[in-house]
């Protein structure tokens, strides 16, 4: 792949990582807001709200796993220079399963966490 090319394609990945980051996180403090008054709700606004959360959390999955999947992926596509310079090198040893895990890891607890504190 040209490096131009690959470039633009792992910048465009990060930027729908940081995007999703910012909804992610603004939608949590969203629905940590609801949480926080949700003695006062009935039954079938609680389970809106636990459906918003869980909505929210698999949306990001799908989002954070793909946009690092696709950055992982494009170590491949670096031509030789690239990948025999030093940030090359670099760039092929992050642990890039080890940020999907992370990913997963933290949505997941973070759901969780928050349907747990919604029925609490």
């Amino acid at each position: 792949m040209k490096p131009k090319l690959l470039h633009a394609w792992v910048s465009n990945r990060a930027n729908d990582l940081r995007t999703t980051l910012l909804v992610y996180t603004g939608a949590t403090v969203a629905t940590l807001f609801l949480i926080r008054d949700a003695s006062g709700f009935t039954s079938e606004m609680q389970f809106a709200v636990a459906v918003a959360i869980i909505s929210f959390g698999v949306n990001a999955l799908v989002w954070f796993d793909g946009a690092i999947a696709d950055i992982g992926a494009s170590t491949s596509s670096m031509d030789e220079e690239l990948a025999n310079s030093e940030m090359g090198k670099n760039f092929r040893k992050a642990p890039f399963i080890a940020f999907r895990v992370m990913a997963f890891a933290i949505v997941v607890l973070n759901t969780v966490a928050q349907v747990i504190a919604l029925y609490a």
